[in-house]
């Protein structure tokens, strides 16, 4: 039974995740469509990022840093599926705001950072407690770096 699970939970996510200084999966079709239908509900101002910027940030950059030659050669454990919540959360720190949607498997996602971490060798497998894994879909400017972190 459990291959059976892995093996559907690799068709869910579709890739494995990707180190681009942040560690980071991307969505899968089905799941930027759920996305898509969400971002036309948003207000004028909300500037839609693109397809091929949705995401969820696993692990920030500044954790991954000490770290950056081992998670080349790491071959990734089959992430968990992205199961998005229903509503649109509003974010807004000074001069910025941004839309994102909460993912409702939040400690299917810290297990999984926890896992990657260990395969890293590192003693803080919980690095950033505090992460609510999200996917943002707008902010004011449309540019993903521009949005709330």
């Amino acid at each position: 039974m459990k291959p059976l699970l892995e093996e559907w939970r690799k068709f869910l996510a579709e890739e494995k995740p990707l180190y681009a200084g942040i560690l980071k999966l991307t969505l899968p079709r089905i799941t930027k469509s759920e996305v898509e239908a969400m971002q036309i509900m948003l207000p004028e101002k909300a500037k839609h990022l693109s397809k091929d910027d949705l995401h969820v940030t696993l692990i920030h950059q500044s954790i991954l840093k000490p770290f950056e030659k081992a998670i080349k050669h790491i071959d990734f454990p089959a992430p968990p599926p992205v199961i998005l919540e229903d509503d649109v959360w509003e974010r807004v720190s000074p001069g910025k705001k941004s839309w994102a949607i909460r993912l409702k498997n939040q400690n299917d996602m810290r297990e999984y950072v926890r896992q990657v971490m260990k395969l890293l060798g590192s003693t803080n497998v919980n690095p950033e407690p505090e992460r609510i894994f999200h996917v943002s879909i707008a902010n004011l400017t449309g540019n993903p770096h521009d949005s709330v972190r």
